[in-house]
């Protein structure tokens, strides 16, 4: 997406890998006694690289734990249109679930991105978001937040990626 010309820079790629280093830590010490678990990126968009890092961290700090890696697909602008999916075909149950978004917005899409976990019964769900505006439709708030930001409705957040790496986070 392209970021308009009236858009202020709130955080930089040198602020995102911070906020990612710290979010890595809370997550490990969340999980500290859990053997298994299951990172889901959002896709599409930013949550998928997002998750990727957050797990590349993971490993780094604490390379014994069983960390693994899917997406969960979305139709993020019509969630009930199309089947919402799991990217792998993996099991579930039983295990510590962090599901990661680069921007937490009205709780919509992490809500709707709980519908596969159902069929599974997960030890724990943790929701894990790069930015977090504080207004929210849905009751879902984020157990892990990076930067959280209070905006109008009318404001929004953009995260920028080069490849996987955020790039910086936008207000517009």
């Amino acid at each position: 997406m392209t970021i308009p010309a009236n858009a202020h820079k709130i955080l930089d790629a040198q602020k995102i890998e911070l906020k990612l280093d710290r979010m890595a830590f809370q997550a490990l010490e969340m999980t500290y006694d859990k053997e298994h678990i299951v990172v889901l990126g959002i896709a599409p968009g930013g949550g998928v690289a997002l998750a990727k890092t957050l797990v590349e961290k993971m490993r780094q700090y604490d390379a014994k734990k069983n960390i693994e890696y899917t997406s969960v697909c979305i139709n993020k602008a019509a969630p009930l249109n199309d089947e919402i999916t799991l990217s792998d075909p993996i099991s579930l149950s039983g295990k510590t679930i962090i599901i990661v978004d680069d921007v937490g917005n009205t709780g919509r899409t992490l809500f709707y991105a709980l519908k596969p976990l159902t069929a599974f019964n997960p030890d724990r769900i943790i929701v894990a978001v790069l930015v977090d505006r504080t207004h929210k439709a849905f009751p879902i708030n984020a157990d892990i937040v990076g930067f959280p930001m209070a905006t109008t409705y009318n404001e929004h957040i953009i995260v920028q990626f080069e490849g996987n790496r955020a790039e910086g986070a936008y207000l517009f």
